[in-house]
């Protein structure tokens, strides 16, 4: 008899997350995917969940985005909770960066006849794009990372937006840096005595040190950018660019075994399947 491996992750089902994992798991038999929402009170909803199914998991893990709660490994990895043994953090920012890639976008141009619209003749003018459009938030994704550095258990989140994807109307450093600090100070009661305003320049500069030009043609914001963030700079330098269209051709052509992460959860996967 199969034993029964679950799977729970953010989002619905045909959210990003439930259509990647599908790829990841195909062939493998008795692995349920269970969409949860919002990480927010996943332990419970996962105590819950597990209380009142009638069949028993004999594996189960949490596969969430790893968002800017956790700092981004040296090497690409998938990492498990320390505190929570059954939670696994993706090694990019959200499940949307592993969406965006150069070949997949170039494809997707060429398919709908946008390359006159775009001025986007072949996969190099691609890249070029999707730098320009990771330099028109770099500040704004430096201070992102900061504050999700600097806020351990306290609750001031890692963006002084309503929600990723919505972008500022102002991208400039200057004014970044003073809406994230503002929204630190409220917060002033909550931290500790060494949450200064030093502190976060010193945190900030070190992100912006490392987004340099080397950070930019390596394409490492696919990797360290909020997925949402960046399709929503995508937008700006191309105007109308369906989006939504865009990722559902390339979830319709995603390889999980281009990332080691997704190799390396397929394969925890199998080994507790047998």
């Amino acid at each position: 008899m199969n034993k029964i491996i679950r799977i729970y992750c953010e989002g619905k089902k045909g959210s990003h997350d439930y259509d990647i994992l599908e790829k990841i798991i195909i062939d493998l038999p008795a692995i349920i995917i269970e969409p949860i929402g919002s990480v927010r009170g996943a332990s419970a909803i996962i105590q819950y969940k597990e209380e009142e199914s009638s069949s028993k998991s004999d594996f189960k893990i949490l596969f969430r985005d790893r968002d800017f709660d956790k700092e981004i490994p040296s090497i690409p990895s998938l990492e498990q909770d320390e505190n929570k043994k059954y939670c696994y953090f993706s090694y990019r920012v959200t499940i949307e960066n592993y969406l965006f890639d150069v070949e997949l976008f170039y494809q997707f141009i060429e398919k709908h006849n946008l390359k006159s619209k775009y001025s986007i003749s072949n996969q190099t003018d691609v890249k070029n794009k999707f730098i320009e459009a990771a330099k028109l938030i770099q500040d704004y994704q430096a201070i992102r990372h900061t504050m999700g550095k600097m806020r351990l258990d306290s609750n001031f989140g890692t963006t002084f937006m309503q929600e990723s994807g919505k972008l500022p109307a102002d991208l400039t450093l200057e004014y970044c840096k003073k809406e994230a600090y503002q929204k630190i100070a409220d917060k002033k009661n909550q931290l500790e005595n060494n949450w200064t305003k030093q502190n976060f320049d010193e945190i900030l500069a070190n992100f912006l040190t490392k987004f340099d030009d080397v950070f930019m043609d390596n394409l490492e914001f696919l990797v360290y950018f909020q997925g949402k963030d960046f399709a929503a700079a995508i937008q700006k330098i191309l105007p109308e660019f369906p989006t939504k269209d865009y990722y559902k051709f390339a979830k319709e052509k995603f390889d999980y075994t281009k990332f080691t992460d997704l190799v390396k959860l397929r394969e925890l996967l199998e080994a507790n399947s047998n």
